[in-house]
């Protein structure tokens, strides 16, 4: 009887100990919290523009000052202001507000600090203060945040770690300047080859395409609206200033090829198992972008030769060689973006819908 009484304390002991480990294990992460502005640097009225330094200096203030002149030099190439860095050198740490020679009004944030950046926002307009929002995570299948499924006149920028942790966010302006110069207008010099052949023991077919997908130079400022995180990837939403597309209502696009009388098309990166050079998600939107370019000029008109061969010699054989020439000016609108990895490597899909001729 001792013994049974015994057996029964030890499972009692073992039971409680489990439910311990059980709640301890369910407890919720923290998510990070921010300034808003960070990623939502434009938001109702109110446009502003993001500066980030190394969170230390060799100079006394020097990140903070660095982060303003850049965040102001973005501001002032946007609304047209000589450079103010002599100004901004000479406010103090404690002034947040600069007055310029026209009156304009320029507004500094609090710096927000994290372990290897230091990030500051510049506003024409009051800036409010302890605003705070969750960290935004990207999740491409549910188009949330819901701008990752374009539907007006912006490109995603995408940045995964630098040699400079403050370096990420300047460098998605740098590869959405490029992917706006691809959709703004491109010209296609491309040449696709397709060969098949038959005989009674195999069936063999060989894709190849060569040529030239050149995009423009885009030089118009872009304007940082969104951004969100996917794992140490930035992605952020850049609107393209110089002209205002209409609004598309959001659709499947997989399974549509013309939306008002406009082409869509998908372009894909990744997806036959082949990979960017470097490696990276930027590099492999903008090969994706480019695919998705050349089947836009595929639909604006291409020139076809063809040979085909049959021979009936010991057994029918038969050889066909289509080439198609492809030599266009086009220019997209982006629509969706989804990624994906496959193998530890980036799939990217994207749609495009036709510009405007």
């Amino acid at each position: 009887m001792l013994s049974h009484t015994k057996f029964w304390i030890g499972l009692s002991v073992v039971t409680l100990m489990g439910c311990q480990s059980t709640q301890t294990n369910s407890k919720p992460a923290v998510k990070a919290i921010a300034p808003c502005w960070l990623q939502n640097p434009v938001f109702e009225d109110q446009i502003g523009f993001i500066g980030t330094a190394a969170p230390f200096s060799a100079t006394k203030h020097g990140s903070i000052v660095a982060s303003r002149q850049r965040a102001a030099a973005l501001l002032a190439n946007f609304h047209g202001l000589p450079n103010l860095d002599n100004q901004i050198e000479s406010l103090s740490v404690e002034q947040k507000h600069l007055v310029l020679a026209n009156g304009r009004e320029i507004y500094f944030s609090d710096p927000y600090i994290t372990s290897d950046t230091l990030y500051i926002y510049a506003s024409t307009h009051p800036i409010k203060a302890r605003q705070a929002c969750e960290a935004i995570t990207c999740k491409f299948t549910l188009c949330e945040p819901k701008w990752l499924c374009n539907d007006d006149n912006s490109v995603i920028g995408a940045s995964y770690y630098t040699a400079f942790a403050h370096q990420q966010l300047p460098m998605t302006a740098v590869n959405a300047q490029a992917l706006a110069g691809y959709l703004t207008q491109t010209r296609v010099n491309m040449q696709e080859r397709y060969e098949e052949s038959y005989s009674p023991d195999h069936h063999r077919t060989h894709f190849s395409r060569q040529g030239e997908v050149s995009g423009s130079d885009y030089q118009l400022p872009l304007i940082m609206t969104n951004s969100c995180q996917y794992g140490s990837t930035l992605f952020a939403n850049y609107r393209m200033s110089d002209h205002q597309q209409e609004k598309v209502t959001r659709q499947s696009w997989r399974e549509i090829h013309q939306y008002q009388g406009r082409s869509v098309v998908m372009g894909n990166f990744g997806e036959d198992g082949t990979i960017a050079p470097d490696n990276l998600i930027s590099s492999a939107i903008k090969y994706a972008i480019r695919d998705a370019l050349v089947e836009l000029a595929k639909n604006k008109g291409i020139t076809v030769s063809a040979t085909s061969t049959l021979l009936n010699q010991d057994g029918r054989f038969f050889l066909s060689d289509t080439q198609f020439d492809i030599k266009q000016v086009v220019s997209g609108q982006l629509l969706d973006l989804q990624v994906q990895y496959k193998n530890g490597f980036p799939v990217v899909y994207v749609w495009l819908l036709e510009g405007h001729s």
